[in-house]
C-alpha cells in the first residue's frame, strides 16, 4: 500500500468526518491503488482505517494484480444470457463489504473535467447510477471529496515522477523522429502521425517497465500555429512549405501519467523578428525556473514571465495562462494564471509554456518542471532551437 498516498487522503476524510472513500475515476483509481482501469469500470474503496478494496471486472484482474491493494473483489463481464449490467453486479459487491449502514461515504461529486481511462475510445465515470448503488448498499450519506482528492495529487510521489519523466524520454524519441520527418511537401497530419508512432512502437516495454503508452500529437504549420493557443489544436491536411513555422502540441501517457511539450521550428532560415521573439520566450523560460520556490503564489511565476515579454515589446502577443498543473491528467492544479490563488510547493509538476502568435504564425515552448527545494527539475530534456536547415 502506498502510505503517502493514503495518510494524505485519510487526513482529508477525517477533517471532512468521513468513515470511507470510493473512487471511480480512474484516474483516482490509480492514484490510490496502483492499478489504472482498462473500462473505467472499477471501483475503489478507502475505509479510514484498514484496508482498501478492489471492485473490478473480472477481465482486469491481471492489470489489478500489478497495484498495491491485495483485497480484489471481481465481477463477471457479459455473458450470452442477458445484456450486461455492471451496476447490478457492484451493488452485489458492495453489499457483501463490512461496511456499517448510514455511512458517510466520500465520492467525486463534482467531476466533470476527468482523464481518459485506458481505453480512450470511451469514458466511464462517477454518475447518478453509481451514486444510487451507493445509497442502495449501505444506506449512505455522500460527501463530496474531489478537491481533496486534486489537492493531494498535486504533490507528486517518487514513483509518479518517475512515469512522468519516462513519459518526458518517450516524448523526447517522437519529436526527433518527427524532425528527420520534416521536409517540403509533408502533411502537418503525417509529422502528428510519426510522433504517435514512436508512442507506440518505442513506448511501450520502454526500460522494460512501461505497459501502456498513449500518444497525441497536434502539428500547425504556418498560419495554422497562430490559432495555437486556443483551448484545442488540431493538425489538419496542410502541406508544410518552405519558411514555414512548425509548431507540435505532443501530450505522452504513460501508464496513466501525462506529459505536455510543445516545440516551435521554422523550416528553413529564421527571419530575425522571429530569432528575437523565439530567444524572448527562451528565456523568459529561464527567468522563470531561476525563480521558483517553494511558497510562492502561482501568479507571480505568471506574472515574471509575462513582465519579462513586455519588456521587450511582446505583451499584446502573449495571451494565455504561463502553465498549468499536470500528472494523473493533462491540466490540473496549480494554474500559473494572473489571478490564481495556488500556492506552489515542493514536488509540483506544471508546465512552463510562454507563447506569441501573429496574425501570420505562432510560437510556444513548453516544459514540465517539478519544484525542488531551490528552483525546478526539467523534466523535458528536449533540445530548443528555432531554424531546421533543408
Amino acid at each position: 500500500m502506498h502510505e503517502v498516498r493514503i495518510a494524505r487522503i485519510r487526513r482529508s476524510m477525517e477533517r471532512l468526518n468521513v468513515e470511507v472513500l470510493l473512487c471511480k475515476l480512474p484516474e483516482n483509481v490509480l492514484y490510490l491503488s496502483g492499478y489504472w482501469p482498462v473500462m473505467g469500470l472499477s471501483l475503489l474503496i478507502l475505509p479510514l482505517e484498514g484496508e482498501p478494496t478492489l471492485i473490478i471486472p473480472k477481465a482486469e484482474e491481471e492489470f489489478a494484480r500489478e497495484g498495491w491493494v491485495r483485497d480484489v473483489r471481481t465481477y463477471e463481464t457479459e455473458k450470452l444470457d442477458e445484456v450486461w449490467d455492471p451496476h447490478k453486479h457492484i451493488l452485489r459487491v458492495l453489499k457483501e463489504l463490512p461496511v456499517p449502514k448510514g455511512v458517510r461515504v466520500g465520492c467525486e461529486l463534482r467531476c466533470e473535467s476527468m482523464a481518459t481511462n485506458s481505453v480512450v475510445g470511451e469514458l466511464n465515470y462517477p454518475g447518478e447510477l453509481t451514486f444510487d448503488v451507493i445509497r442502495r448498499a449501505w444506506n449512505a450519506t455522500l460527501v463530496d471529496m474531489t478537491d481533496e482528492i486534486m489537492k493531494a495529487r498535486m504533490i507528486k510521489t517518487e514513483d509518479e515522477l518517475e512515469k512522468m519523466q519516462m513519459a518526458n524520454e518517450i516524448a523526447k524519441m517522437g519529436l526527433e523522429a518527427v524532425v528527420e520527418r520534416i521536409e517540403e511537401g509533408v502533411k502537418e497530419s503525417e509529422l502528428a502521425a510519426e510522433a504517435e508512432r514512436v508512442v507506440h512502437s518505442e513506448g511501450i516495454g520502454y526500460k522494460g517497465k512501461v505497459r501502456r503508452a498513449r500518444g497525441f500529437a497536434f502539428v500547425m504549420s504556418g498560419e495554422n500555429s497562430s490559432k495555437a493557443w486556443y483551448p484545442f489544436n488540431f493538425s489538419s491536411d496542410r502541406r508544410v512549405r518552405k519558411g514555414d513555422v512548425i509548431l507540435i502540441e505532443y501530450n505522452v501517457c504513460v501508464d496513466g501519467y501525462w506529459t505536455d511539450i510543445t516545440r516551435t521550428w521554422v523550416f528553413g532560415e529564421a527571419s530575425e523578428s522571429q530569432e528575437d521573439m523565439y530567444n524572448t520566450l527562451l528565456e523568459a523560460q529561464e527567468e522563470v525556473y531561476r525563480s521558483i520556490r517553494p511558497g510562492m503564489q502561482a501568479r507571480e511565476a505568471d506574472k515574471i514571465a509575462r513582465e519579462f515579454i513586455s519588456r521587450r515589446g511582446y505583451a499584446r502577443f502573449f495571451p494565455h495562462r504561463l502553465g498549468h498543473g499536470i500528472g494523473l491528467k493533462i491540466h490540473e492544479p496549480p494554474a500559473l494564471h494572473p489571478a490564481s490563488k495556488d500556492i506552489l510547493q515542493e514536488n509540483m509538476v506544471h508546465t512552463v509554456e510562454p507563447g506569441m502568435y501573429t496574425a501570420k504564425f505562432g510560437m510556444r515552448l513548453e516544459d514540465d518542471v517539478v519544484i525542488l527545494g531551490k528552483g525546478v527539475k526539467n523534466l523535458t530534456d528536449v533540445p530548443k532551437y528555432l531554424s531546421l536547415k533543408e
